[in-house]
């Protein structure tokens, strides 16, 4: 089986086997860690520690949105987080039952989180028995607290895009601005539910949590409405720089347009004269040597007084 028994207490790590029964840690917290579970771990949990079928069936799936669910003698909780490499998001997602004296995390990838923790408790200094719910607090509070330095990622790439659409906007500069909205759109919607579990926590519903927990995991939830504003604030920074993008583009196009129509100005009065010096009369007085060299005067002089008159009236 994957399941680990961590005791920080040891600083130790001790996996269970098959036909183990449940483990009995007297006057301290039972942590198992199962990663990644398989049919066989989860059917263990179900026949060891009676857990509800659904939250069994939870952990086979995962892809749950962020809750906590009261069951018989246990809370069962879905937390989410996400990190992010090369600017794109990788979302997590870890599973948790929480009990009088026990906690147990289930999930398919390797969490920052639960390495910080035990890490945390591995030092010198930090040896000391915690209880289960305030165990549940501390990887919750390193899932959260992930978000800050990568809004701050965000913030800057947006300053970033807001330099290149003033400078020199391109076409993957809207590639950007669209991606950046889309990966924020993600992170309100999975920040939302984890504010609603921390808040749900933080009250007074659960007796599995102790009132001075309780206060801490406020603090989380202090943290999630940040992250909240966070977020809502870099989105419409990010509709101002998409707008100021296709105001620019427009800008340019207009230019363009400007330029290509003093240039057909200037040469439309040339391709009338021309035009009427070539219609065949025989009045047309250009067999005269005098007349074609005064004809070619007006042709040379045409646009030369059309672009002052256009300088003048600040159209150049």
């Amino acid at each position: 089986m994957s399941i680990t028994q961590i005791h920080l207490e040891k600083k130790t790590l001790t996996p269970l086997e098959r036909d183990a029964r449940r483990p009995i840690v007297k006057g301290s917290t039972l942590w198992l860690d199962i990663h990644p579970p398989t049919d066989e771990d989860l059917d263990w949990l179900e026949r060891t520690y009676h857990f509800h079928p659904l939250t069994i069936e939870d952990c086979r799936n995962f892809n749950q949105r962020a809750k906590v669910e009261a069951y018989d003698g246990y809370l069962f909780l879905s937390l989410t987080t996400t990190s992010r490499d090369n600017g794109d998001l990788h979302p997590q997602e870890i599973e948790a039952f929480l009990g009088p004296d026990y906690l147990i995390t289930i999930h398919r990838e390797p969490l920052a989180a639960l390495d910080a923790v035990r890490e945390h408790y591995g030092s010198d200094k930090a040896g000391l028995s915690v209880r289960p719910d305030f165990l549940l607090y501390l990887i919750a509070d390193y899932m959260v607290d992930v978000y800050f330095p990568l809004l701050d990622e965000v913030e800057d790439e947006i300053d970033a895009l807001e330099d290149e659409i003033l400078e020199k906007p391109r076409q993957a500069t809207l590639h950007r601005i669209f991606k950046l909205k889309q990966q924020l759109v993600f992170l309100r919607k999975i920040t939302a539910p984890m504010r609603d579990v921390m808040n749900a926590l933080a009250g007074t519903r659960y007796g599995l949590v102790d009132e001075h927990t309780a206060l801490y995991f406020r603090d989380i939830y202090d943290h999630l409405i940040r992250i909240y504003d966070l977020v809502e604030t870099s989105r419409d920074l990010l509709g101002n720089a998409l707008d100021a993008y296709l105001s620019t583009v427009s800008n340019r196009l207009n230019e363009v347009v400007k330029r290509l129509t003093i240039f057909t100005a200037i040469f439309m009065p040339i391709s009338f004269l021309v035009g009427l010096g070539g219609i065949n009369f025989q009045q047309m007085p250009f067999d005269n040597s005098l007349a074609f060299t005064t004809f070619l005067v007006v042709l040379a002089l045409t646009p030369v007084a059309t672009i002052i008159w256009f300088w003048h009236k600040n159209w150049l």
